[in-house]
């Protein structure tokens, strides 16, 4: 089945660098930064922007890449938000828990070195760019982008260690560059995901930008993905489900320009059969 996908502009909201992850609930987008120690609201109907602060050290914003905790990513399940560093040094393994009043911190090492350990992933390809929360599954989308190129999702269940299981995804190339995990939400029993194609390969620097797919895959990781291309040359960090219509389904996504411009551009992505 082919997905027409149709990319717009769909809000620029001043204040925020290099956004990787997104969570559009009740009219509000929350919004992380891989170089900033806030979580960012926004409330559209306001048109207002707020900052939850993290952690508490200076700089705020714009951190050194050495320094910075690279949360890549941030997810709902109804009740908390949940916000993950992407593990790929020392300093990038925090999990926050924000439920909309207080903010608990977590050092999420351990565990990260036991999905490495038990999943046979070595330091320089673990990248966790996209998780989510589904029961007692919670799912770490692992970007391909280190050395062997591990693009995989790695299904961690806390109450029955047994269930907790890898399971790798063939992606496809942009422009022959290849792809790799960048975000992920679930809309019923589907997960829709970004990947990003950017010629790099490492897990710590930037590299030149080829464009972004949209994937589709089943909530219990049955089948094989299928994988679609976005429009234009972005490279997506985050995608929320923002509604369905008659037509099919709206999400919103959010880039990293890989710039120090604190202008953020959100795109809507009409997805439609």
């Amino acid at each position: 089945m082919m997905l027409k996908l149709i990319l717009e502009a769909f809000i620029s909201i001043t204040g925020i660098t290099a956004a990787s992850g997104i969570v559009y609930n009740n009219d509000e987008l929350h919004i992380v930064s891989d170089n900033s120690n806030y979580l960012y609201s926004y409330n559209l109907a306001q048109q207002r922007l707020s900052k939850t602060a993290l952690l508490d050290t200076e700089p705020m914003e714009n951190i050194s890449k050495a320094n910075k905790m690279d949360l890549e990513s941030i997810t709902f399940d109804g009740k908390c938000y949940y916000l993950y560093g992407s593990g790929s040094t020392e300093k990038r393994n925090n999990r926050f828990i924000w439920d909309g009043n207080k903010v608990v911190k977590e050092d999420y090492s351990e565990i990260y070195a036991h999905l490495m350990q038990k999943f046979k992933i070595s330091k320089s390809d673990f990248n966790i760019e996209g998780v989510l929360h589904i029961d007692d599954r919670i799912l770490f989308f692992n970007r391909g982008n280190g050395p062997k190129g591990v693009n995989a999702i790695l299904e961690y269940n806390g109450k029955a260690e047994d269930k907790s299981r890898c399971i790798p995804v063939e992606l496809p190339t942009i422009k022959g560059i290849s792809t790799g995990f960048s975000d992920a939400a679930l809309v019923g029993e589907d997960i829709y995901f970004i990947a990003t194609a950017e010629d790099a390969k490492s897990t710590y620097l930037d590299g030149e930008i080829a464009g972004s797919l949209l994937g589709k895959i089943p909530a219990d990781l049955s089948s094989k993905p299928e994988v679609f291309q976005i429009p234009g040359n972005h490279k997506f960090e985050g995608i929320t489900f923002k509604e369905k219509t008659d037509k099919g389904l709206i999400f919103l996504l959010c880039e990293d320009t890989d710039t120090e411009d604190a202008e953020l551009t959100v795109y809507s992505l009409n997805v439609t059969n």
